[in-house]
């Protein structure tokens, strides 16, 4: 019996032991903790958008009986939450987890290929992707582009560990490219910029056999996700019509202020990747390494790309796979032997530093708009740690050169991670419908409609003792009210309201109410108005003294001067149902 309890014992350590966590292996679990947190928070909080709304409701439609009328925007998409919302229901949350899930997966790619980017360079791509703001955006949205970008990573993914280890890697890739194809036309343009990289990992070629084994595992899961498992055979030519959509943005129209945006964009949301990628792709030429150089013409087939579909803003997340590849590269250089106490002691001293900086900059956008006079002293107080911080650099490199290059760049991450944190939190869980932000398209929904449904329900459950039976016209269509009133099986929409109608509620747009003789109802009804959708900002709003002080503040505090338009509702409720309660 002792022998027998040594013998479990050992084997029990024998099997900790093969596990080989390491610091490394935590450090990654924290990082898809906080990429999952950014993408799965209040995943419904906000309401759906209209090209949200619309891919919703084909989903909705397809499970219901007679419904005809079905939009497939991105059939991978619908295939898998059609899926899902067989076990977790039609909520806007089901509807935006098939994304989310795909942002989180995305952000844990990078461990796939640390035997080429090294454990740090993994653990900082990793990291990169995790806390993008604008990775978290697209993927807390319901559509494709989410599954388009991990589709197009894990396909380079799969096809680098092929060319290191062979065997089941190419299968992968053929299975990420049926995911690719039936996503979104974003992956057009990702695939063919990644083509040259791809082309040029020929250290193991496919045989014939695994060309075949490839392809037939290629259709077959192409066709399961763009037909529902041929459940909806109309997919697939949603799938194929994805690729005539991505050649329709090939052009030179806008002007300079659509080619510029995307800059802006970038300039935005990804302070992180746009100060380091600069210095990583010298370091990337200037050393001549391999990865990075191959991430690096993958940049430069994106930027090339945006000029030729002319600033197309939604290739700008795209970037951000070559980008942190570049920087991972680039931090898996610089930061080896950490044990060495004086990079710790340099970084504290320069977070301290920059965190002076940052705290006055800050201060002083906070306040000047109030009283500029008096607060110049967070300026200077931000100039003057800015002259000290470059005397400190100067000293530390003079006394040990490798120990400053890593604390500028572990300060760097530190405080540029604290922005890009909170800009990925304000963007993906509380500005994904504001027009302010420059990477959210016109309409928008406005936040107002969660309200106005919910006193739908609320007058339908007084009237019919049931929340979706009251009879309603709506005199205005969208997906959105479609989509929030798709179980009312008694709502009607249209363009118009048909004239002596006397429903128990009736929705027009305010423009209708405000016309000289008013809606011609067939019977008494009083109303309130709520807002639809977000169209835009009033320009003159925008023409302000002080431009450059007035996006700080947006960007910092979120508070700005500009007005935005909106399109509005009215409803109206029957005045006898009132006077009856």
């Amino acid at each position: 019996m002792v022998d027998l309890a040594k013998s479990e014992r050992e084997a029990g350590a024998t099997a900790v032991a093969g596990l080989h966590l390491t610091l490394a292996d935590g450090l990654f679990l924290l990082v898809g903790a906080a990429a999952a947190l950014l993408r799965l928070a209040n995943l419904g909080r906000l309401p759906l958008s209209p090209a949200e709304a619309e891919a919703a409701l084909g989903v909705w439609r397809f499970w219901q009986a007679g419904e005809q009328a079905i939009v497939v925007p991105s059939p991978a998409y619908f295939s898998l939450t059609a899926v899902l919302s067989q076990v977790l229901g039609f909520s806007d949350g089901v509807m935006r987890l098939v994304p989310a899930l795909a942002g989180v997966a995305l952000a844990l790619l990078p461990w796939l290929l640390r035997r080429r980017l090294g454990e740090v360079g993994a653990l900082a791509a990793a990291w990169l992707l995790a806390i993008s703001p604008l990775a978290t955006a697209v993927s807390r949205t319901a559509s494709g582009d989410s599954l388009a970008l991990f589709a197009l990573f894990l396909l380079l993914v799969a096809w680098l560990r092929y060319q290191d280890e062979g065997g089941g890697w190419l299968h992968l890739a053929g299975g990420a490219l049926a995911l690719g194809v039936s996503s979104a036309p974003l992956f057009y343009g990702g695939l063919l910029a990644l083509l040259p990289l791809l082309l040029s990992q020929r250290a193991r070629w496919p045989q014939k056999g695994e060309w075949r084994e490839t392809a037939v595992v290629t259709l077959v899961l192409f066709v399961a996700l763009s037909t529902l498992l041929l459940g909806h055979l109309p997919g697939a030519g949603s799938a194929a019509a994805l690729l005539g959509q991505w050649l329709q943005l090939f052009g030179f129209s806008g002007g300079l202020a659509a080619l510029f945006n995307p800059i802006l964009a970038l300039g935005r949301y990804e302070v992180l990747p746009l100060l380091l990628g600069v210095p990583a792709l010298l370091w990337a030429v200037w050393r001549e390494d391999a990865p990075a150089t191959q991430a690096a013409l993958w940049l430069g087939g994106l930027a090339l790309l945006l000029l030729l579909q002319w600033g197309n803003l939604t290739l700008v997340p795209l970037l951000l796979l070559p980008g942190s590849l570049l920087i991972g590269r680039l931090a898996a250089a610089v930061l080896v032997a950490l044990d060495d106490g004086l990079t710790w002691l340099f970084s504290l001293a320069l977070a301290l530093l920059g965190g002076l900086m940052l705290v006055n900059v800050a201060r002083f956008v906070r306040v000047v708009a109030y009283n500029l006079e008096n607060n110049l002293e967070n300026i200077w107080l931000a100039l003057f740690a800015f002259a000290v911080t470059a005397v400190t650099i100067y000293f530390f490199w003079a006394w040990a050169q490798t120990p400053t290059y890593q604390a500028i760049l572990l300060t760097a991450l530190l405080l540029l991670s604290f922005y890009q944190w909170g800009t990925a939190w304000w963007l993906g869980h509380a500005a994904a419908n504001d027009v302010r932000e420059r990477w959210v398209q016109t309409p928008a929904t406005d936040d107002d409609l969660p309200m106005l449904i919910r006193l739908v329900r609320q007058i339908s459950a007084q009237v019919t003792g049931s929340e979706k039976e009251i009879d309603l016209v709506g005199g205005v269509d969208t997906a959105v009210l479609r989509w929030y009133l798709r179980e009312f099986t008694n709502a009607s929409f249209g363009q118009s309201v048909p004239p002596g109608t006397q429903a128990s509620l009736i929705l027009t747009t305010q423009e209708a109410a405000s016309q000289a003789n008013g809606p011609a109802f067939g019977s008494n009804y009083f109303g309130g108005d709520f807002g639809l959708l977000r169209t835009g900002i009033a320009p003159d709003s925008l023409l302000t003294p002080t431009p450059v002080l007035d996006a700080l503040r947006w960007w910092l505090f979120h508070e700005s001067r500009a007005v935005v338009q909106e399109q509005r509702v009215v409803l109206w409720i029957r005045a006898d149902l009132v006077e009856r309660e």
